[in-house]
């Protein structure tokens, strides 16, 4: 086994087939059937295991490839309407493995085939980013409130293993916070009156005879409390 260029680990047999009891875990992936009704982001896959236990009869990357495939094939399946919950999915498998390749001792478990998994996890996150909060660094500060609140509100009860959470809390507010702080910063300077309210307050009050829009503008610090109350289950 030797590491590839771009961090994949690779058989020096490359060409062969699969043994035989490493083919019939991989035939058993194509047989999963996964519970839609009762299956979320937070889900395990069987595969994970199979995984696992055909790397230890044969190391090699084909059967890495051929588990990613099967991984997000099944993901449209769980979250058809929500991208965002396919990458949470995507990413809590994808670690569950990881995690489960950095505590074996055997020989499959290399540094390369760790780095693959690192290197998903990574994309994962990019798209996950991409896909719910980039939307939000193009908006105003006014429409920058409602649509915040409606990103928290869908992802608060979303299921994200421990120590990936924290990772993804982090991710998440150096993504939205400095943007948000620039923005702040320039309304500050044009002369704008900034008005703190607590976040169950509506975004938007009229007030006057003349019916003049006064609008509230969250802090960093408020910002930061809701991110960091993500992903709780």
């Amino acid at each position: 086994m030797e590491a590839a260029g771009d961090g994949r680990f690779i058989c020096s047999t490359t060409d062969l087939p699969l043994n035989r009891p490493a083919q019939m875990m991989v035939n058993d992936w194509g047989r999963i059937v996964l519970d839609i009704r009762s299956s979320d982001e937070s889900t395990i896959h069987p595969a994970n295991d199979l995984l696992i236990q055909a790397l230890a009869i044969y190391p090699c990357s084909h059967l890495v490839d051929r588990w990613e495939s099967k991984l997000e094939k099944d993901a449209e399946f769980i979250r058809q309407s929500e991208k965002g919950g396919k990458c949470i999915f995507l990413l809590n498998n994808t670690f569950d493995v990881l995690q489960m390749v950095r505590r074996q001792s055997a020989s499959f478990a290399s540094d390369e085939l760790a780095s693959r998994l690192a290197s998903m996890i990574e994309r994962y996150k990019k798209s996950y980013l991409d896909e719910c909060w980039a939307p939000l660094n193009r908006l105003n500060l006014e429409e920058f409130n409602a649509e915040f609140l409606a990103t928290c509100h869908r992802q608060m009860t979303w299921k994200v293993t421990a120590e990936l959470r924290y990772q993804m809390r982090q991710e998440i507010v150096d993504f939205i916070v400095p943007p948000y702080e620039v923005s702040l910063s320039a309304l500050q300077g044009r002369g704008k009156r900034l008005l703190g309210a607590p976040f169950s307050l509506l975004r938007r009050q009229i007030v006057g005879e003349k019916k003049q829009k006064k609008y509230y503008y969250y802090t960093v610090e408020q910002l930061e409390g809701e991110i960091r109350g993500l992903f709780e289950g």
